[in-house]
């Protein structure tokens, strides 16, 4: 198996608003190469939706080059080859859009989407996001950084082309049920599913809801306190977490109030953050510290996880 694998995250809403993007070269079945670029957007807007998914800031892009002049480093990685990606129409529309922007011409290839793969090779799955697939696979990443996402789509391919003993993505698609989409000089075509093909086999192992280790945890740390969260969190899903902090003794609510003890937050580093760049919730939560001395307590996504392990977690008010 040769291909490259891309990820792409946006400063906003608008397809053309890359701020990073991740390359993952694969070549006879082994990643060779990893690249990784920060992309100053035009028009220079940050959603605080968009932070909170990456934690990627105006700060972080300020002095980095805009797309069309990244442009000739990129293109080679693209022109030519097999591309793939989870989520592909996202992607590749954020390509095309961006190539549009500044009038650039689109590269030439075909590209395949493992999200369209994993929902019917893994069709037993609860659901087919990039994690999920790799937790079940038992890859472990950072979740949204371009660069670690795109390896973790490498990844998924790689398996499925293990497990069929397939190095043709041709034949892989006729089997496993898609058409590969591509891109060429003004067009377009998208990668979809072709018909319910082959399942992996390890359906025959996998019994439901994969035990995530962190609902083993007896920490006490959140006994008694009310917590309250902001932003979609990558080690589970927020229903799960307001049930997990229960089991611990804590309060968990939908809302910031005053008598919030705890925000936690998938976002890092909010103290860099700018007010007009944090959810409703974190800057209620700033008000009420700064106001009414309050005294919340933010928590981001990985000194939660280090605190249901058992270990110390760095504490920011």
């Amino acid at each position: 198996m040769d291909f490259v694998s891309i990820d792409f995250e946006t400063s906003n809403a608008f397809r053309a608003s890359a701020c990073s993007l991740g390359i993952t070269v694969v070549k006879n079945s082994k990643i060779v190469e990893e690249r990784y670029w920060l992309i100053k957007p035009d028009p220079f807007i940050f959603d605080s939706r968009n932070i909170q998914v990456h934690g990627i800031r105006e700060a972080d892009v300020i002095n980095e080059k805009e797309f069309d002049e990244l442009w000739p480093q990129i293109k080679p990685y693209l022109e030519g080859q097999l591309v793939i990606a989870h989520n592909a129409s996202f992607d590749i529309s954020v390509l095309r859009n961006t190539l549009d922007k500044y009038s650039i011409e689109y590269p030439v290839f075909d590209y395949a989407c493992t999200l369209v793969a994993s929902r019917i090779f893994y069709n037993y799955l609860n659901n087919f996001k990039l994690s999920t697939v790799n937790k079940h696979l038992g890859y472990k990443f950072k979740h949204h950084h371009a660069s670690e996402d795109a390896s973790a789509c490498a990844n998924i391919l790689l398996e499925i082309s293990k497990e069929l003993n397939l190095d043709n993505i041709y034949d892989i698609s006729k089997l496993v049920g898609f058409k590969l989409g591509s891109l060429g000089k003004n067009s377009y075509t998208p990668c979809s599913k072709l018909h319910i093909g082959m399942t992996s086999s390890k359906s025959s192992t996998y019994n439901g809801d994969e035990i995530n280790p962190l609902f083993n945890s007896d920490s006490d740390y959140f006994k008694g306190k009310v917590v309250s969260f902001t932003g979609a969190l990558s080690c589970m899903e927020r229903h799960e977490a307001k049930l997990l902090i229960s089991s611990l003794g804590g309060i968990a609510k939908d809302s910031v109030t005053r008598k919030t003890d705890i925000l936690i937050t998938n976002t890092p580093n909010i103290d860099k953050l700018d007010l007009s760049q944090m959810s409703s919730k974190l800057r209620t939560s700033v008000r009420y510290n700064n106001v009414y001395n309050q005294n919340i307590m933010f928590l981001n996504e990985e000194e939660l996880e280090s605190i249901l392990m058992g270990y110390p977690a760095s504490e920011t008010n």
